[in-house]
């Protein structure tokens, strides 16, 4: 049995587990160097159940800790986000463990608990980041751009999707900071 999983997570309480809310092991075949291709359906359920429990929370002083120049409007928003990885369960917990986090995406899936927009820049000053969300669960779409005429400085943007567009494929790559990485790279 194969020890890759790809799981969409929702985090809580510090501590804590994150929740499940989407998993599915993966076979690559003996020999194989790539995975092309997997699909992951969350389960409605167990999104519910993550809002009901620890992972709604203000998106200020949260998803914004340590950052500065923080606007968001309305200041009540409140979020839950879905992280996406994929991990080799070594010990076969179920759970990512540090060591074991192949891939990821900083794009995310989110509950926003009213349309809100926001703006802040990072603790260092090198990256500027600004979303704009829109009520209840939305794919957010993550970019990162390095104008040309600022080097060392990044332009980060956090968006809800069009609904449209929330079943288009999610690229993982390796794990990277997300307000100066892209991540282009991402498993072939």
């Amino acid at each position: 049995m194969s020890t890759l999983k790809l799981a969409a997570l929702a985090f809580g309480d510090v501590g804590k587990a994150p929740a499940q809310v989407g998993s599915a092991y993966m076979y690559a075949g003996p020999g194989a160097t790539t995975i092309s291709q997997e699909s992951l359906f969350m389960d409605q359920y167990a999104l519910d159940q993550a809002l009901k429990g620890a992972c709604l929370s203000p998106f200020k002083g949260g998803e914004t800790a340590g950052m500065k120049d923080v606007i968001v409007t309305p200041e009540t928003a409140q979020t839950c986000n879905v992280y996406f990885v994929l991990f080799n369960d070594l010990n076969r917990n179920g759970q990512p463990e540090d060591t074991e986090e192949l891939y990821q995406t900083h794009s995310i899936y989110s509950y926003a608990s009213e349309a809100f927009t926001y703006s802040f820049t990072s603790a260092d000053g090198n990256s500027v980041e600004s979303g704009v969300r829109r009520k209840g669960w939305s794919l957010v779409a993550h970019e990162v751009r390095q104008p040309s005429a600022t080097p060392g400085k990044y332009v980060v943007t956090m968006n809800s999707v069009p609904a449209a567009d929330e079943r288009l494929p999610i690229r993982l790559h390796e794990p990277t900071n997300r307000l100066i990485s892209q991540g282009l790279g991402g498993v072939k």
